[in-house]
């Protein structure tokens, strides 16, 4: 998700219940520090839309919240959501219990080998620390390679073989992965949109791995969500309402953690009220957006009745998109 947004510190509650605008969804007080990921309120990137510390050009903006949050337009539309929903890097607690490997890992962190051998070791013990060093390699990897990544994309050659080389190895471990562990893989792909594969052109080649291995996925089957509806790309309604949905998804409050699987009947009774609330947060007059009002139909300039319209549609939208 971009975003520019970037929070320095988030401050005690009672700064933030006198210095934060806030909304209540039942019990629950939310304010713009609440949200875990991106780590600000919503924003449709699928429009081009993010948050940023201070106002841009001239002034404009489309919301402004406090204390100096602006919510603007930046020009650049970006649907990565889909491609990155359900993908996260795994986490681990540091106050986890790892006295144990503790020296290991500070050699590790030094570039001793020696080190990452003992903790790779650690991999295939059934024991404690095994989740938790897979973790530290992952987060420490990306580390590493995010450099090259950014070489890559500015044109460097060598930078750009090299990350060719580390996702075709990667696909190609996790295509044998798959075929060993259906059922522990398909608890993640059941969750996504898109699932890495190496895909050839020859007929033979690509309809194998259609059969064998792409076929067993389910990929999106766990999402809540109509995966196979066509014309996604092309409206920007259910873009919308699928970003909100993947949003929420990845909040850590009790408002969205508590919410049951998706489907029609709770698109409507459970997701549509938190939708609402948090959609509303960040856009208190979809009549002041553009993009919006090309959006939904209406008859005349008037700020309630529009949002009025436009709520009904995007819930609406909301519901379609769910599956039975």
């Amino acid at each position: 998700m971009d975003s520019a947004m970037l929070i320095r510190g988030i401050p005690g509650a009672e700064e933030r219940e006198r210095n934060a605008d806030s909304f209540r969804i039942g019990d629950i007080r939310i304010d713009a520090y609440s949200f875990d990921v991106p780590g600000c309120p919503f924003a449709a990137t699928c429009l081009g839309h993010r948050w940023t510390e201070g106002e841009v050009g001239d002034g404009g903006y489309i919301t402004k919240l406090r204390p100096g949050f602006y919510l603007s337009d930046s020009g650049r539309q970006n649907n990565d959501f889909i491609k990155n929903w359900g993908v996260a890097m795994p986490r681990f607690d540091d106050d986890d219990d790892v006295d144990e490997v503790h020296l290991h890992v500070n050699n590790f962190a030094r570039g001793d080998m020696e080190a990452e051998k003992e903790l790779g070791a650690t991999l295939l013990d059934p024991g404690k620390y095994g989740d938790w060093v897979a973790k530290l390699f992952v987060q420490t990897a990306w580390r590493l390679i995010r450099p090259v990544v950014r070489a890559a994309e500015s044109g460097n050659m060598t930078a750009i073989s090299a990350v060719t080389f580390l996702a075709h190895s990667t696909t190609h471990a996790l295509e044998g992965i798959a075929k060993k562990n259906w059922g522990m893989v398909n608890q993640l792909s059941k969750n996504r949109f898109y699932w890495p594969v190496l895909h050839s052109e020859h007929p033979e080649l690509n309809t194998r791995q259609k059969d064998e291995l792409v076929a067993g996925l389910h990929i999106g089957g766990g999402t809540g969500v109509r995966v196979n509806r066509a014309r996604w790309p092309d409206d920007r309604l259910a873009m919308l309402a699928l970003e909100l949905i993947d949003f929420i998804g990845r909040q850590g409050f009790d408002a969205a953690t508590s919410l049951p699987a998706l489907n029609k009947e709770t698109a409507k009774s459970h997701w549509w009220p938190v939708v609402r609330e948090i959609f509303s947060f960040s856009y208190p007059d979809p009549l002041g957006v553009e993009e919006f009002r090309e959006m939904v139909t209406y008859k005349q300039d008037d700020s309630s009745l529009f949002k009025s319209a436009f709520l009904n549609a995007l819930r609406d939208k909301l519901v379609s998109l769910a599956r039975r």
